[in-house]
Order: C-alpha cells, then structure tokens, then sequence
C-alpha cells in the first residue's frame, strides 16, 4: 500500500461536520473570539457535560484537543459575513446541544451592550466548502472525503500553501516563524492524531518517520509572510492573551507529492495552537504566474 493509501486508510477514521452560519450582528463588529466565548456561556449553562466535551476535550487535561474549528467564512461567500464551525470526531455527539446553544446564544447578546444577533441560515459545507441545503440533522463525512481544491494530479500539480490567518507552530517553546513542509507536515500528523481512535493513531505513529522523510524531500520555496499575533480576551483567566503567530505562504513548485491528503485535510483541521478561534486555517491555492 502506497503512503498516499494508507493516509487516506487513516483519514476515514475521522468524521467532521461543517457548517456555515450566515449572521446578522446589528451595530457590532463580531470577531470569533466574541462569538465563541458567548456560545460557550450558552452551552455551558445548557448542557455542562456537552461545554466540557467539546470546549475543553477529552481525556488528561494537558492532552485535551477541543474537537471543534471556528473561523470566519470567506469573504466571497454569498452569505458573508458568515462563520464556518466545524466539529471533529467525538464532538458530532455533542451537534443538538450545541446548535440549541447557538439559539439561545444569539438572545443572550454580544459586546458591552448585549447586542442580539441573529443568525438567519445554518447550511452544512460539503467536502469541497460547497454549501449543501439547510438541514439542523445534517450528517458529517470521513475526511478522506476532503477534496483537493486544484485542478490536475493533486500529488505534482504546483500549489501555493497560504495561511491568512496566524499560524502557531512551537519548536522548543518558540514560534518557527519560518516554517518549511516538515513543519507542517508534523503539524498535521500532531492535529490528527488527537482525533484517531486507538489503532488508527498507533498506525499513523508507525507511518510518521516516513512521512517526515518525505516531505524533507519535497521541493519548496521559501516560507513569504510575516508575524501577525492574536489578542484575545480570556474569560476563565480574566485577561487579554496575545497568540503570537505568523501568516504567508509556502510555494510547491512541483507539488506536494504523497502527502497531499494530509494537506487536503488540514483545511478543515487547521494547523497548531488556537484552531478553536481560527488559528492555523490552511488555503490550497494555485501558484500565481510572474506578473499576474
């Protein structure tokens, strides 16, 4: 079995469940930060146990992955401005909870003033970021499903690996702030591992010196971008938090070979620390031609 084979083999382990909710915030400016610490006000007076699952994760505390991505909705989706929030594994148990959290979220309010929002549609994303009919039973689909979004071979057509908002990578307790396709490719197999079940993770541990291997091999430009941090308010602890990151680009001239699924599925995984407020969200775009 190929490495591609058996990344994908992995990937059907993982189910996720995206969905798009259009908004409407009258006189706020809403950030993802602000809206996830109200939905989780919400939940957690709701369903406390449903709060602890999907907002802190499970297991020992200094291994909790909170199974859930929420970033802003691109700005050329039709519905903008929109949030795409994304459950991961466990956390589909968790989708009545949290979808009646949302309700009654947007009546509790945002800013200093409590300003109620609404929320005027709710539309599962396909596994091309298409956006499927309004249904509150939607179902999830396996991430070997991800689609790469690049005409041609996905394994050798040349593509661009953008990350608009700030990627946290650690290496010793530091920000890489020039990170290269090993960087990213550990970051993936870090991301994906939390969500595995047992023999799958072991599987992609057995499978992981390889998989760097590879992308030591893989051909890249470098890393184009800069330092961009995240200051958020933190409830729980009172305080402002700055996530120090950086954003840009990584050019693959000849393609991101066998490992591409892995990077098909980081789109909806998201890279490093602070996915829950849209950290690390990975883009796979063509590579632009000189001049354009």
């Amino acid at each position: 079995m190929s490495i591609t084979q058996q990344i994908q083999t992995i990937l059907s382990q993982v189910q996720i469940l995206p969905r798009r909710l259009s908004l409407l915030t009258p006189q706020v400016l809403a950030t993802v930060p602000m809206l996830r610490g109200v939905w989780g006000a919400a939940l957690h007076d709701l369903d406390p146990g449903a709060y602890c699952a999907v907002f802190l994760g499970q297991g020992k505390p200094s291994e909790r992955i909170p199974p859930l991505v929420l970033r802003p909705a691109p700005a050329s989706a039709e519905d903008f401005p929109a949030l795409d929030w994304i459950l991961i594994g466990n956390g589909l148990e968790y989708d009545a909870a949290l979808l009646r959290a949302w309700d009654v979220a947007s009546g509790m309010g945002l800013g200093p003033a409590r300003r109620r929002f609404h929320i005027r549609a709710c539309h599962p994303l396909g596994p091309k970021g298409e956006v499927l009919p309004t249904a509150r039973e939607a179902r999830g689909w396996a991430l070997l499903q991800a689609v790469w979004p690049l005409e041609g071979s996905p394994d050798s057509t040349p593509c661009r690996l953008r990350f608009p908002a700030p990627l946290r990578l650690l290496r010793q307790h530091r920000l890489i702030e020039q990170p290269t396709p090993t960087d990213l490719i550990v970051a993936a197999v870090r991301r994906l591992e939390a969500f595995l079940p047992s023999p799958a993770r072991e599987a992609l541990a057995r499978m992981k010196p390889a998989l760097i291997d590879q992308a030591r091999t893989c051909l890249a430009e470098n890393w184009r971008g800069q330092r961009l941090d995240l200051l958020r308010y933190s409830g729980r602890q009172k305080r402002e938090l700055e996530m120090r990151g950086v954003s840009g680009h990584l050019d693959l001239p000849e393609g991101p070979g066998p490992l591409w699924p892995l990077l098909a599925a980081a789109q909806w995984l998201h890279l490093g620390k602070g996915t829950v407020v849209g950290m690390g969200q990975l883009v796979v775009e063509p590579i632009p031609h000189p001049g354009a």
